[in-house]
């Protein structure tokens, strides 16, 4: 499986909000998680229960448009730009930056991090 691979499988997860999808694309134990409101998580269990939560929420939507891709052996860096509406009164922007590391041979999403467009 290739970084873009990897990348477009995670992202299919949350889009289809397939929590098990998810955690197969996420590092095992430890990852970092920098919210938009500026919350740090550090394990991949606070991850996917976060991820837990949002799933659960109806009605929200999201829409992903890349602006940036860089790749080497061992790290994978993508920024999007985020359009996200959770009717009726939410709708904001943001830019994601998703860092995949390859962890014994497999592509993991180690660093997610969401920044409010203001």
């Amino acid at each position: 499986m290739t970084f873009r691979d990897a990348l477009e499988e995670h992202l299919r997860a949350i889009e289809a909000r397939d929590l098990d999808a998810l955690a197969a694309t996420v590092a095992e134990k430890d990852l970092v998680l920098i919210m938009a409101d500026g919350k740090l998580l550090r394990t991949t269990r606070e991850f996917l229960d976060a991820h837990r939560t949002w799933f659960a929420m109806p009605g929200w939507t999201l829409q992903a448009r890349e602006l940036e891709l860089l790749e080497s052996t061992d790290l994978g860096v993508a920024v999007f730009e985020l359009d996200y509406r959770e009717p009726p009164a939410i709708h904001s922007r943001s830019y994601l930056t998703l860092v995949f590391q390859k962890q014994q041979g497999r592509w993991r999403m180690v660093q997610d991090q969401n920044t409010p467009i203001k």
